[in-house]
């Protein structure tokens, strides 16, 4: 489904040129994968899993609604791959999903899941995300609940 303006239901897309895309996902990241973290990691009110979750569609629909000039074409797998998962994550998924958990460690219950096992969802996700995002999708489903 494309991204939508709710009251106008006109498609909501932004062009710029590469390099600016890939400022707006590499400044996106971290707060995309520190609310996939929470929502894998923590055991919270079901209100609280609600606003992490919205707030990660709310990015996950910006970026899906971004562009590349010239033309407004869609953006490439491999950069969506390369910006969200592989330049934070790669060699490394273990100790950053440690590091994104600490982060609200003091704040939240942390669940049963081994630190690992959210390493591979958090991979999981982004391979199916950045086959939504590289077809203007939000991949709204693919959000933990």
């Amino acid at each position: 489904m494309d991204v939508l303006d709710r009251d106008s239901e006109a498609r909501f897309e932004m062009a710029f040129p590469r390099a600016i895309v890939a400022e707006k996902a590499r400044g996106r990241e971290e707060t995309i994968n520190e609310s996939l973290v929470k929502l894998l990691a923590f055991d919270v009110a079901p209100e609280t899993r609600a606003v992490w979750r919205k707030e990660l569609l709310r990015h996950v629909r910006f970026l899906a609604a971004l562009r590349v000039k010239p033309g407004a074409s869609l953006v490439p797998v491999r950069d969506w791959w390369t910006w969200l998962y592989a330049d934070p994550f790669e060699n490394n998924e273990t100790g950053y999903t440690a590091g994104l958990i600490g982060l609200n460690a003091d704040d939240f219950p942390r669940n049963s899941r081994a630190v690992e096992a959210i390493a591979d969802e958090i991979r999981h996700f982004h391979a199916g995300m950045v086959q939504r995002l590289a077809h203007g999708e939000a991949g709204e489903d693919l959000i933990p609940a």
